[in-house]
């Protein structure tokens, strides 16, 4: 199966395809598996639809790969005395063996001991909670689903998960009432792990919608980062240490604006663990004065984005005037500012003495150029006619319509406006708030950002963390919760292998793991399983971590009840 591009009177469609031979004529063919219309309007609802589609197409080829080795391990049966099994009409299964890797760093973090403690410390659940608690986070990590089909699918794995669906619903008020506690318990095992710097702290929200459009006191109508204009959503703030580990996240309402959300993560930050020093490394959809002024009050530092073009008229001037700068390339230059802000709070105006690190390169000035360019040109189409322009008011373009009602109600294209906006291209703003940072270390940490970015990219499409299928408060609370066990576990695996010399990505990572598959045969009487051929990475893998893969053929290791061990 591929993912495929086509054209039909002159637009452009995607849709899922796979080829077979037409048995009557020998001819290869095509057959449609999943249409999704329109290119455009694809992409319009989500930029990154057709990279998403190409990792569902993997996900599903993988699939049927172990389906084919399925038919392939019932011919082994019948080779080595299908006879005497019991599964010669179903075919012997294939399961996975390659999420134990997972378990072990399930096991060094403590989590079956944290769940069993919290379990009896806090509730009366009688059923062990931490079976399909594990279960859901193994599942998210290698085949994300609702809790339905990861009950359902609990057989792919090499491995007994002996717990029921209602289980597995009735853990996730657990994980929603134990969710500050589980966040501190997973920094103190990673502590423990790792030599963690937890000097510097990335922050960033995201939003996750439902397909839905009824509200409660955590699904609200909001700004969709997503786009999703009209479906209810959730926010999240998202804490990352400089490895890009995650060690803290909060949800919010929907309609809580991205300033708000800083400051009661922090507040939480310094009540439970104590922190006294960190720098707050963030976008500038988060720099606003009552933000800045409360990270000081905290004691904290931070490192944000400064918006340049909105930015004051001073700031702007400093931007402009050339002196000052230094130039370590012809296409680069830097240079810093003294930078002082006033806010009024509570009624009272408090002054900011901040830092303005404001650099220059050629790479960015054409990027800002490319980027002007179409807003320019629908702006030009806008001015040609009144009705248009009325027609697009909520859309972009606009930018450049300069509209005169004095005037008869004249449009012109606002040639000023554009003029002012290309003396700033290829510049951009950086403002932190300790002056003993060199331009280096604030250039070096404010870089770090694109791991924030990177772990919400992960959590929304590696591990499928929407859609959710799961609706009250406490519910969300819970799914969010495994959600993010099973980031910090992807992210451990990431940087302990990055540590030995392999620089994985997650998705490589994961379909190593996936690929690891074992089909079990029943000869006399003794479960015996064969491995299946995995991909490439995951013998690297197994050698990078200190583990030894197991035989082509043989029996489980009935005293630890797993495949795979440690290199003795």
């Amino acid at each position: 199966m591929h993912l495929q591009v086509f054209k039909n009177r002159g637009k452009e469609y995607v849709r899922i395809v796979e080829s077979y031979r037409d048995p009557k004529t020998k001819k290869p063919k095509l057959r449609v598996i999943q249409a999704f219309g329109s290119k455009e309007k694809l992409l319009a609802e989500n930029p990154n639809a057709l990279k998403e589609l190409e990792e569902k197409v993997k996900r599903m080829n993988a699939e049927r790969n172990q389906a084919n080795a399925s038919l392939l391990a019932h011919r082994v049966q019948k080779f080595v005395g299908s006879e005497r099994t019991n599964s010669q009409d179903q075919g012997a299964p294939v399961q996975n063996y390659g999420y134990e890797i997972y378990r072990m760093l399930w096991e060094e973090l403590k989590l079956d001991y944290f769940f069993q403690y919290r379990q009896k410390r806090d509730t009366e659940i009688q059923f062990p909670t931490n079976i399909p608690i594990s279960l859901a986070t193994f599942s998210r990590l290698l085949y994300p689903g609702s809790k339905l089909s990861t009950f359902e699918g609990k057989g792919r794995f090499a491995h007994q998960f002996p717990c029921e669906l209602e289980h597995m619903y009735r853990s996730l008020p657990l994980l929603a009432n134990q969710k500050n506690n589980l966040e501190e318990h997973l920094n103190k095992q990673l502590a423990k792990k790792l030599e963690r710097n937890l000097a510097v702290a990335f922050y960033d929200v995201t939003t996750y919608y439902f397909e839905s459009v009824s509200e409660d006191v955590l699904k609200k109508f909001g700004f969709s980062k997503d786009n999703k204009v009209n479906q209810v959503q959730v926010v999240m703030g998202l804490l990352i240490d400089d490895e890009g580990i995650p060690f803290g996240y909060d949800l919010f309402p929907g309609n809580t604006n991205d300033f708000k959300t800083l400051e009661p993560v922090l507040l939480r930050l310094k009540e439970q663990y104590g922190i006294q020093k960190l720098i707050i490394v963030a976008d500038r959809g988060l720099n606003s004065k009552k933000n800045l002024l409360f990270l000081k009050s905290l004691g904290f530092e931070y490192i944000m984005a400064y918006k340049i073009r909105s930015g004051s008229k001073k700031a702007k001037e400093m931007v402009l005037e050339q002196d000052g700068y230094t130039w370590p390339s012809p296409e680069f230059k830097w240079k810093r500012c003294d930078f002082k802000s006033t806010v009024r709070v509570d009624g009272k105006t408090h002054e900011i003495n901040d830092n303005l690190l404001v650099t220059w390169s050629s790479k960015r000035e054409r990027k800002d150029r490319k980027d002007r360019e179409r807003i320019v040109e629908k702006s030009r189409k806008l001015v040609e006619s009144k009705s248009r322009m009325k027609a697009e008011m909520k859309k972009g373009g606009k930018k450049y319509v300069q509209l005169t009602l004095l005037e008869d109600d004249r449009i012109a294209f606002n040639e000023k406006q554009l003029e002012i906006d290309e003396q700033f291209d290829g510049y951009y703003g950086i403002q932190y708030s300790d002056p003993k940072l060199t331009p280096e270390i604030v250039l070096e940490a404010y870089q770090g950002l694109w791991k924030i970015e990177e772990s919400f990219r992960v959590l929304k499409s590696n591990l499928e963390t929407r859609p959710i299928f799961v609706w009250t408060p406490e519910s969300i609370q819970g799914h969010f919760a495994i959600c993010y066990m099973a980031l910090v576990i992807q992210r451990l695996l990431k940087y302990l292998l990055r540590k030995k010399g392999l620089d994985y990505s997650s998705e490589r990572i994961q379909d190593a793991l996936r690929s690891a598959t074992v089909t079990t045969v029943n000869m006399d009487g003794r479960d015996v399983f064969i491995k299946n051929k995995a991909e490439e990475e995951f013998p690297e893998i197994l050698k990078a971590l200190g583990l030894e893969d197991i035989p082509t053929y043989g029996q489980k290791d009935k005293r630890t009840n797993a495949y795979l061990q440690r290199k003795k």
